[in-house]
């Protein structure tokens, strides 16, 4: 199938289907009843897809193929010891990996723009020289799909102006809808990579038709999200085995009750729990709830966001493991000796430890609520003149002494980034998949990097939700996945200490650990305490040791004031669920 964009759900009279490509005229054909969440498929493989071929021209002498739609071509690949590397001499892409033992596959990073993307090439036979091939978008997607929500039935005169991507807003639509049901449409796309401009459009008409369920078949018609029978997590295509290391079974299999997550599904469904994209639930190693919504589907990446800041406490204690860091005690300022002198010079800075950081206790003028914090996640990123954010950040003042309150602030994790890139000896991505996402067996996946081109540890790593689970399994099976040792016992029982409450974002009296959010819920009688990695917007991990159960939920709840709606969702449905076994009375 072809590859396609996600426009997140916007609001407004009609339905729609959008089109990348020259303007085309449809003839309208909606029905009268439009209330209700509609996705339809939109191409853009010919717009966004690159192909990137390798060929042993000689032995040990390769060169590369870049195909895009605009342009095709050749360029040399030299070796950097045992990495194959190679860059596009007209595109914003270049190439670094290895050859695997077997020599059938090429394992690497695609840099695009300020992307780090994980691709695998794949010998093609009967090629005659020895070629290997991918396709790849900066999208990371296979398919996404168009999603609107209309606001009432029928089709009448209107002109509105909406908002069409996640966040932050990746392109304006103006839309006049016709009395006699046209309509017509300008547009400015900018793809959510966060500025790659994808197309400027002008106008036409559009088309919708049909109802049908809400897991979309992808074809280019608008489709009425509809609930129905619940079903086991999605089977692999047919003719194909998925071999991502998770076991599946229906939830009444491992104790859930299957009606209580049928009702979860029609609240989404419904949009009582709008802009859902994703449900999983695991329960004792067992995938048993995979639900997809808004055309999204288990190939898709999400961004996690905030929840990306959890990764970079598991590479810490990985590191700290592997003995290139001493440890969560050791002072931070130690790594980085490349910094002669600090603007707001305070001899508190020089406390500052590895552990300040986990706990975002820095004492650093660094909060991210605070539109004035000189090193505020927002700061740093909007700015232009320091493009070493860490430096900048720990140029910031202190305004507290280190260790003594929480206070949310990206600017922590992204020091731990940087002393993460100082103490291991090949670049943080190479790190990650070879001690984390490589192991757990995750090979897509995409990284945001900071302008001085380090991975930047403060958000912005994509992961299928499939992945994301297998993560939060990690941490309940006490760092084992699928009987391979990956993370001490140790690290996790210190990272899940209990260390402060978190201001200013603190609600509930809830703790906070080494970038892990404490959380309690009360279910009937029941006290339920979880530990959670969470995300803007509604991206999150949960994980119940008490119940064996590990959770995730991706959304799109951006600018609705509903980040928090997952927390709901677990404490309505999947806690319920799971209490209703014997097991849990």
């Amino acid at each position: 199938m072809p590859n396609a964009i996600m426009l997140r759900p916007l609001a407004f009279l009609g339905c729609s289907l959008l089109l990348l490509g020259p303007p085309v005229a449809y003839v309208q054909e909606c029905p009268d009843e439009l209330l209700g969440a509609w996705t339809g498929a939109l191409a853009v493989d010919a717009l966004l897809t690159v192909r990137v071929t390798v060929i042993e021209r000689a032995p040990g002498r390769y060169v590369a193929e870049i195909r895009s739609q605009e342009r095709s071509e050749e360029v040399p690949v030299w070796m950097d010891g045992e990495r194959l590397r190679f860059q596009s001499a007209g595109l914003p892409v270049a190439f670094d990996g290895t050859l695997s033992d077997d020599g059938t596959r090429i394992g690497g990073f695609v840099q695009h723009a300020s992307h780090i993307i994980r691709v695998e090439l794949v010998e093609q036979d009967g090629a005659g020289a020895r070629t290997w091939v991918t396709d790849w978008t900066p999208l990371g997607v296979r398919e996404e799909s168009v999603c609107t929500s209309t606001t009432g039935p029928g089709v009448s005169a209107a002109t509105s102006s909406s908002a069409i991507s996640d966040f932050p807003g990746s392109g304006v639509m103006e839309r006049s809808v016709g009395r006699n049901g046209s309509s017509s449409r300008r547009e400015t796309w900018v793809s959510p990579s966060r500025g790659d401009s994808m197309r400027r459009g002008t106008s036409y008409r559009s088309r919708c038709r049909g109802w049908v369920a809400r897991s979309p078949s992808h074809s280019s018609e608008c489709r009425k999200m509809r609930s129905r029978r619940y079903r086991t997590p999605l089977k692999p295509p047919r003719g194909s085995r998925l071999q991502d290391g998770w076991p599946t079974a229906m939830p009444s299999e491992l104790g859930l009750d299957v009606g209580v997550i049928r009702e979860m599904v029609r609240a989404v469904v419904e949009e009582e729990m709008a802009l859902t994209h994703s449900v999983l639930v695991a329960r004792h190693g067992t995938l048993v709830v995979e639900e997809y919504f808004y055309g999204f589907d288990r190939d898709t990446w999400h961004d996690m966001r905030s929840a990306s800041k959890t990764v970079t406490s598991t590479l810490i204690g990985l590191a700290v493991q592997e003995g290139s860091l001493e440890g969560s005690g050791a002072t931070a300022l130690q790594y980085f000796p490349k910094y002669r002198r600090y603007a707001n010079w305070d001899e508190r800075k020089a406390e500052i430890t590895v552990r300040d950081l986990l706990t975002m206790s820095s004492g650093l003028d660094a909060n991210d609520s605070d539109p004035n914090s000189v090193a505020a996640e927002g700061a740093y990123q909007s700015q232009m003149r320091q493009p070493d954010w860490i430096k900048l950040a720990l140029d910031a003042p202190m305004i507290a002494e280190p260790g003594s309150q929480p206070l949310y602030g990206g600017a922590n994790p992204l020091i731990l980034g940087g002393i993460i890139a100082e103490v291991v000896e090949e670049p943080v991505e190479w790190f990650a998949h070879r001690t984390l996402l490589g192991p757990l067996g995750i090979e897509h996946y995409k990284f945001f990097m900071d302008p001085t081109g380090v991975v930047y540890m403060g958000g912005g790593l994509h992961l299928r939700p499939r992945d994301m689970a297998k993560y939060g399994q990690l941490y309940l099976a006490g760092g084992i996945w699928r009987g391979r040792r990956m993370l001490s016992e140790e690290w996790i029982r210190e990272s899940w200490g209990k260390y402060g409450r978190l201001a200013p974002l603190d609600r509930n009296g809830h703790q906070y650990g080494y970038l892990w959010w404490h959380h309690r819920y009360q279910v009937g009688d029941r006290i339920i305490e979880t530990v959670e990695a969470r995300g803007m917007g509604g991206q999150y991990i949960f994980v119940v040791p008490s119940l064996e159960l590990v959770a995730v939920i991706t959304s799109g709840n951006y600018r609705t004031g509903k980040t928090r709606q997952p927390e709901e969702i677990l404490r309505r449905f999947i806690l319920p669920a799971a209490l209703s076994a014997p097991s849990a009375r």
